[in-house]
């Protein structure tokens, strides 16, 4: 397994959490045996595709010490990676697919993660009932911008951030949005674009909440998906 590519992050990678990620590897490639979690299933490809990829937007972004929701984390990318590496944050892991969420409170109860949580329910639905909560809103491949802005943004806290961990097709997303997101509260305010021989191209997001987001959002997500926001 080679971690060098590790250090570009200034991360303390000690041994305690390089065997905690390799235990998390190997629950995964157990787990995804029974049930389909990821395509990727090879050490270094895990290490590299999930495990990395997960936190490049540290370059830019300290996330300890913070409240951190995961929309949509599957098996739990970014939120149990950050959880690992960062062990002062609160992470919450929201995932509306059950068997996911087994898996996600296997993983926390085998590597004994402490102020992680899982979330067993619809973002849309979750972000109404706990509006304003989070420090930070953080989501890895759920959704095109346009619905995963409108169906998380009201459980992030006035000054809060919402990121958005995309890939090369990041540019017509943002076109489909039509700086729309101005209605929910939200402002663009840096995008970290970075290109990995092994990754590829990666774009990640980043929005402030400058202001409240009104009540009429999120719509029903019938609504969303026949009308997402700039269409």
């Amino acid at each position: 397994m080679n971690w060098d590519r590790f250090k570009e992050l200034n991360i303390d990678l000690n041994d305690f959490k390089k065997n905690q990620l390799l235990k998390y590897k190997n629950l995964l490639q157990e787990e995804n045996k029974i049930h389909n979690l990821t395509a990727i299933i090879k050490d270094q490809e895990i290490l590299d595709k999930h495990f990395f990829d997960s936190l490049l937007f540290t370059k830019v972004f300290n996330p300890e010490n913070l409240e951190i929701l995961d929309i949509g984390t599957g098996a739990g990318f970014p939120g149990i990676v950050i959880k690992i590496l960062y062990p002062n944050t609160k992470i919450y892991l929201l995932e509306s697919n059950g068997k996911k969420i087994d898996f996600l409170k296997k993983v926390i109860l085998e590597l004994d993660l402490k102020n992680i949580w899982t979330l067993n329910a619809r973002a849309e639905e979750y972000s109404i009932e706990n509006k304003e909560k989070f420090d930070v809103i953080i989501s890895r491949a759920m959704a095109p911008l346009n619905i995963l802005l409108e169906v998380g943004v009201q459980s992030l806290k006035l000054n809060g951030t919402f990121i958005c961990l995309k890939s090369k097709n990041v540019n017509t997303e943002l076109q489909d949005l039509n700086s729309q997101e101005k209605k929910l509260g939200l402002k663009l305010f840096l995008k970290q674009e970075l290109y990995d021989e092994v990754l590829g191209e990666r774009n990640n997001l980043f929005y402030s909440k400058e202001n409240q987001t009104p009540l009429e959002f999120p719509r029903h997500y019938s609504q969303i998906r026949k009308r997402p926001l700039g269409k």
